[in-house]
């Protein structure tokens, strides 16, 4: 029986609001963005995950217009307050450009944190040089000390950290982390493994033991369709069950990451998936996996 489920990693997007081009979309080039935005709001949610026992979701920033980066964590509030997600307990992480000077960072981060569902930030990371369909990111924000600093605000404001970056990243992230114990971290898409090769799997393994080694970083996993070959069940389960063996049941929530990953399965396929490669777990392990760890990660209410 699959357990209710606390969705970890969502994007809603109306077209009437103002996006940027979008880093989940890739072109024939490999070139990232420039896709027309598609509506996904909470009913077209709601409508895929009609046959799963969705309890809550967190809310993802989803590219919204760097002009304007509180303008998603208000537009989501607005939903909550009318009622308009459906039902569905939700909190929020957004956006914030790091890297930017520190007094313009912190009126942002401030802002945000203002509204009650908000939990954190992302800033996404993701860069591999010389791969254009991989370098998500502007540059590597890691060797910019502007960016370290503007990391090191979010404690002052009690915001999360949102992770998104590949595995070789995460040794240089964890370094930074550490010396920041009260900015807890989640990672996002099981730091999405894209070399499959020996060695790129021990790069990709070295660092998830890296993050895991700090006891205030967890890590989501979803997204796999982007980085894994050909998404089924069985490609995806040795990724699945070894980063539950690097963090511990305790600290691993599943995610849809919808709609982004509509283009590899559906929604019940998505969660089907993850409750066979589970199967062998307790149902207490099970129900931390599915909701029980977001719901406390992310300070759900009761």
């Amino acid at each position: 029986m699959l357990p209710p489920i606390i969705d970890s990693h969502v994007h809603w997007r109306d077209p009437i609001n103002p996006y940027e081009a979008l880093s989940d979309t890739v072109d024939e080039n490999g070139n990232r963005g420039g896709a027309e935005v598609q509506p996904y709001l909470p009913e077209d949610y709601r409508a895929d995950a009609a046959d799963v026992d969705v309890v809550g979701v967190v809310h993802i920033e989803a590219e919204w217009s760097k002009t304007d980066p509180v303008g998603e964590t208000r537009w989501l509030h607005d939903l909550a307050t009318g009622k308009k997600t459906t039902g569905l307990p939700l909190v929020v992480v957004g956006f914030c450009d790091l890297s930017k000077p520190a007094a313009e960072v912190e009126g942002i981060l401030d802002a945000h944190a203002a509204m009650p569902l908000t939990r954190g930030i992302r800033h996404i990371l993701n860069r591999v040089e010389g791969n254009p369909a991989l370098c998500w990111a502007d540059r590597e924000y890691l060797d910019d000390e502007t960016w370290r600093a503007g990391y090191g605000l979010l404690g002052k404001y009690g915001l999360d950290f949102d992770l998104m970056c590949f595995g070789h990243q995460l040794e240089p992230f964890a370094k930074l982390a550490a010396q920041h114990p009260d900015i807890p971290v989640h990672l996002e898409h099981a730091a999405l493994p894209w070399d499959h090769s020996d060695e790129g799997r021990e790069f990709w393994r070295k660092g998830m033991k890296a993050l895991a080694a700090l006891r205030h970083a967890d890590v989501k996993i979803s997204g796999l369709g982007n980085t894994v070959p050909n998404w089924t069940t069985q490609s995806i389960r040795d990724y699945v069950l070894e980063t539950i063996d690097i963090f511990g049941t305790g600290r691993v929530s599943f995610a849809s990451n919808f709609p982004t990953d509509k283009q590899f399965s559906d929604m019940s396929t998505i969660w089907r998936a993850f409750d066979e490669i589970t199967a062998s777990f307790t149902w207490d392990e099970r129900k931390a996996l599915f909701a029980d760890n977001a719901r406390r990660l992310y300070r759900f209410s009761k």
